[in-house]
């Protein structure tokens, strides 16, 4: 897993960045959120069910000026099965948010029937635990 390049980053829809601003604030807290409240280029994934967001306890510099601040996490059902993506959240040299993803680590698929503690699904990124969601 490598770390995303310029060409990776999407940036956010104002909505979903406020949103995202309000819950990276409190580092270390995974937050659920409304699928209504997905930034615009995951609006049109199918099957989403749960989406999730934490902040970093120590914001990263990552390449190309952006700074990751957090993670997301969005679950969708696909059939019977459950997957689970993982998505860098950053700003850029300019205040503005983006997102890189999706990364799919342990838990990526879960069937009927698992159970899965949501925070354990985080970390799973090119920054891996260093963010310490």
């Amino acid at each position: 897993m490598s770390l995303p390049t310029y060409n990776n980053w999407s940036p956010v829809n104002s909505a979903a960045a406020q949103q995202l601003t309000t819950l990276t604030n409190s580092p270390g807290v995974v937050y659920p959120v409304g699928t209504n409240a997905l930034p615009d280029s995951l609006q049109r994934m199918p099957g989403v069910c749960s989406y999730f967001v934490s902040g970093y306890l120590q914001p990263q510099a990552v390449p190309h000026g952006f700074t990751a601040i957090g993670e997301m996490l969005v679950a969708r059902v696909e059939s019977v099965t459950t997957k689970n993506y993982n998505y860098l959240v950053a700003v850029n040299s300019g205040g503005v948010m983006h997102i890189a993803g999706p990364y799919k680590g342990v838990g990526h698929h879960v069937v009927p029937g698992g159970e899965v503690n949501v925070s354990s699904l985080f970390g799973q990124t090119p920054l891996g635990p260093r963010g310490s969601v």
